[in-house]
């Protein structure tokens, strides 16, 4: 099959909302565009929500876009903000609480392209597709 360019406008994807307070849209690799080795997405942390302490086997790339928030990864707890990308090696626990009073903007990129096992874990615990 021949791969074509392709766009889509991230708010027009259909999303997920976590019980840990986020909205969480998924517009390449496993939804969205047809990428076949990455999956990106946008998470939008509400104020008190997170990301839950989690590992799994891709790697990955958070992207802070908009506010700050406290995040730890293996045993170091650090803040983020705009602009600060952080590598989040295989199999690492890794976690984000937004502190703050505004939403936390993130963007994400894991490979290879799979589902990670902790969005399905959460949902089933309590969380809506929107």
């Amino acid at each position: 099959m021949e791969l074509k360019p392709a766009r889509i406008r991230v708010v027009d994807v259909e999303g997920w909302e976590f019980p840990a307070g986020r909205r969480t849209r998924v517009f390449a690799g496993v939804a969205g565009l047809p990428t076949r080795n990455f999956v990106m997405g946008q998470s939008q942390i509400y104020p008190g929500g997170g990301i839950p302490r989690h590992a799994h086997e891709n790697e990955e790339v958070y992207l802070v876009l908009k506010g700050r928030a406290r995040m730890t990864v293996g045993d170091e707890t650090f803040e983020v903000s705009e602009g600060t990308a952080v590598y989040l090696p295989p199999n690492v626990p890794h976690g984000l609480t937004n502190a703050g009073e505004e939403d936390v903007i993130l963007l994400f990129v894991y490979s290879p392209a799979t589902l990670v096992s902790h969005w399905s874990e959460e949902r089933q615990e309590g969380g809506t597709r929107t």
